[in-house]
Protein backbone atom coordinates (compact mmCIF):
# COMPACT_ATOMS: atom_id res chain seq x y z
CA UNK A 1 0.00 0.00 0.00
CA UNK A 2 1.30 3.47 -1.15
CA UNK A 3 2.44 5.96 1.92
CA UNK A 4 0.66 8.45 1.00
CA UNK A 5 -3.03 6.34 0.43
CA UNK A 6 -6.77 7.05 2.37
CA UNK A 7 -8.99 4.18 2.43
CA UNK A 8 -12.79 4.24 3.41
CA UNK A 9 -14.14 0.73 4.57
CA UNK A 10 -17.59 -0.34 3.15
CA UNK A 11 -19.09 -0.27 6.88
CA UNK A 12 -17.84 3.79 7.41
CA UNK A 13 -19.44 6.87 7.02
CA UNK A 14 -16.99 10.29 6.39
CA UNK A 15 -18.00 13.81 6.99
CA UNK A 16 -15.50 16.43 6.10
CA UNK A 17 -12.82 17.46 3.88
CA UNK A 18 -9.68 15.24 2.55
CA UNK A 19 -6.41 16.53 1.45
CA UNK A 20 -2.71 15.81 0.64
CA UNK A 21 -3.16 12.13 0.21
CA UNK A 22 -2.20 10.78 -3.56
CA UNK A 23 -5.03 7.66 -3.68
CA UNK A 24 -7.93 7.86 -2.08
CA UNK A 25 -9.97 4.78 -2.04
CA UNK A 26 -13.55 4.58 -1.32
CA UNK A 27 -16.10 1.92 -0.29
CA UNK A 28 -18.60 3.24 2.70
CA UNK A 29 -19.97 6.52 2.47
CA UNK A 30 -18.90 9.91 2.26
CA UNK A 31 -20.17 13.20 2.23
CA UNK A 32 -17.33 15.58 1.86
CA UNK A 33 -14.81 17.34 -0.44
CA UNK A 34 -12.01 15.92 -1.69
CA UNK A 35 -8.81 16.83 -3.78
CA UNK A 36 -6.38 14.00 -4.61
CA UNK A 37 -4.60 12.92 -7.97
CA UNK A 38 -6.32 9.28 -7.90
CA UNK A 39 -9.73 8.87 -6.07
CA UNK A 40 -11.71 5.47 -6.62
CA UNK A 41 -15.35 4.74 -5.57
CA UNK A 42 -16.08 1.24 -5.33
CA UNK A 43 -19.31 -0.37 -5.92
CA UNK A 44 -20.51 -0.13 -2.17
CA UNK A 45 -19.19 3.50 -2.47
CA UNK A 46 -21.63 6.62 -2.20
CA UNK A 47 -20.30 9.36 -2.55
CA UNK A 48 -22.22 13.13 -1.86
CA UNK A 49 -19.68 16.29 -2.28
CA UNK A 50 -17.11 17.54 -4.60
CA UNK A 51 -14.01 15.92 -6.47
CA UNK A 52 -11.19 17.20 -8.04
CA UNK A 53 -8.33 14.61 -9.22
CA UNK A 54 -6.19 13.71 -12.10
CA UNK A 55 -7.83 10.39 -12.19
CA UNK A 56 -11.35 9.21 -11.05
CA UNK A 57 -12.59 5.84 -11.59
CA UNK A 58 -16.26 5.36 -9.74
CA UNK A 59 -18.22 1.83 -9.43
CA UNK A 60 -20.95 2.93 -6.50
CA UNK A 61 -22.87 6.06 -6.24
CA UNK A 62 -21.67 9.69 -7.12
CA UNK A 63 -23.82 12.99 -6.59
CA UNK A 64 -22.01 16.16 -6.88
CA UNK A 65 -19.87 18.29 -9.02
CA UNK A 66 -16.63 16.48 -10.00
CA UNK A 67 -13.94 17.84 -11.84
CA UNK A 68 -10.94 15.52 -13.36
CA UNK A 69 -8.83 15.06 -16.48
CA UNK A 70 -9.60 11.36 -16.68
CA UNK A 71 -13.23 10.09 -15.58
CA UNK A 72 -13.84 6.41 -15.66
CA UNK A 73 -17.41 5.54 -15.53
CA UNK A 74 -17.58 1.22 -15.06
CA UNK A 75 -20.96 -0.30 -15.59
CA UNK A 76 -22.08 -0.02 -12.06
CA UNK A 77 -21.74 3.17 -11.05
CA UNK A 78 -24.20 5.44 -10.76
CA UNK A 79 -23.82 9.54 -11.52
CA UNK A 80 -25.86 12.56 -10.75
CA UNK A 81 -24.58 15.99 -10.44
CA UNK A 82 -22.02 17.61 -13.06
CA UNK A 83 -18.87 16.37 -14.25
CA UNK A 84 -15.89 18.07 -15.80
CA UNK A 85 -13.69 16.28 -17.28
CA UNK A 86 -10.74 15.90 -20.38
CA UNK A 87 -10.77 12.28 -21.09
CA UNK A 88 -14.29 10.41 -20.45
CA UNK A 89 -14.55 6.46 -20.61
CA UNK A 90 -18.29 5.07 -19.86
CA UNK A 91 -18.65 1.64 -19.87
CA UNK A 92 -22.38 0.18 -20.85
CA UNK A 93 -24.56 0.21 -18.18
CA UNK A 94 -23.56 2.84 -16.27
CA UNK A 95 -26.01 5.56 -15.36
CA UNK A 96 -25.76 9.16 -16.18
CA UNK A 97 -28.33 11.96 -14.55
CA UNK A 98 -26.47 14.26 -14.92
CA UNK A 99 -24.51 17.78 -16.63
CA UNK A 100 -21.49 16.99 -18.61
CA UNK A 101 -18.55 19.43 -19.68
CA UNK A 102 -16.02 18.46 -21.54
CA UNK A 103 -13.06 20.55 -20.83
CA UNK A 104 -11.48 21.39 -23.92
CA UNK A 105 -8.18 21.98 -24.20
CA UNK A 106 -8.60 25.44 -26.40
CA UNK A 107 -5.05 25.64 -28.52
CA UNK A 108 -5.45 21.89 -29.25
CA UNK A 109 -9.41 22.45 -30.38
CA UNK A 110 -8.26 25.01 -32.01
CA UNK A 111 -5.81 23.32 -34.10
CA UNK A 112 -7.74 20.20 -34.26
CA UNK A 113 -10.88 22.24 -35.58
CA UNK A 114 -8.17 24.00 -38.01
CA UNK A 115 -6.74 20.53 -39.05
CA UNK A 116 -10.56 19.06 -39.83
CA UNK A 117 -12.29 22.00 -41.14
CA UNK A 118 -14.13 21.03 -44.26
CA UNK A 119 -15.12 25.06 -45.40
CA UNK A 120 -13.02 26.29 -48.24
CA UNK A 121 -10.77 28.67 -47.53
CA UNK A 122 -11.97 31.93 -49.08
CA UNK A 123 -8.96 34.41 -49.92
CA UNK A 124 -9.97 38.42 -49.50
CA UNK A 125 -7.87 39.18 -52.39
CA UNK A 126 -10.14 41.06 -54.84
Amino acid sequence: MSENQSIIGKDVLFKGKITNSKTIEVHGRVEADIKSEKITLGKTASYEGGIQADLVVISGKYQGKLKADSVWLTDSSIISGEINYKSLQMDRGAALNCRVIHNWDEKKLKKRTEETSDEPKIDDES
